[in-house]
């Protein structure tokens, strides 16, 4: 995950109105989960990276319509 993405579910969190541990369990995550994703070492998978390097193209994230 970049940066920005892991901004954008910040932000989810806050406009959610609830704390970060909360919307872990309400996603049926243990807090400690949700952190880590959330932090720098909330990596995706390495084939991924290595795919997505590959094809030089990057994760993003885009709300449903």
């Amino acid at each position: 995950m970049n940066e920005d993405i892991r901004a954008a579910i910040r932000a989810k969190i806050t406009a959610m109105g609830v704390s970060q541990a909360e919307a872990a369990r309400q996603m049926g995550l243990e807090p400690q989960e949700l952190n880590r994703a959330l932090q720098s070492r909330g990596k995706i998978a390495p084939v991924w990276q290595t795919i997505l390097d590959y094809f030089n193209l990057e994760l993003t994230v885009k709300g449903k319509e």
